[in-house]
């Protein structure tokens, strides 16, 4: 990586993202496929709840391993 000599940019130490505690933090990434209706009552419950699609969709798969335990 090169630095600039503008006195601006670079790296620099405590810049970027905070790492979270590693039993918290969600890097797998599972891919689904959808009918349109089920991807139409998932968008109506996003909705309804003023959140992400993606986060509805987890916290449904969350819930339903919660329950599996």
């Amino acid at each position: 990586m090169t630095v600039r000599k503008t006195g601006r940019g670079g790296p620099r130490a405590g810049a970027g993202r905070p790492r979270g505690a590693s039993e918290t933090v969600r890097h797998n990434r599972v891919v689904i496929l959808l009918s349109d209706g089920e991807l139409a009552k998932l968008h109506r419950w996003a909705n309804e709840r003023k959140l992400p699609l993606g986060t509805v969709a987890y916290e449904i798969v969350e819930r339903a391993l919660r329950r599996r335990d």
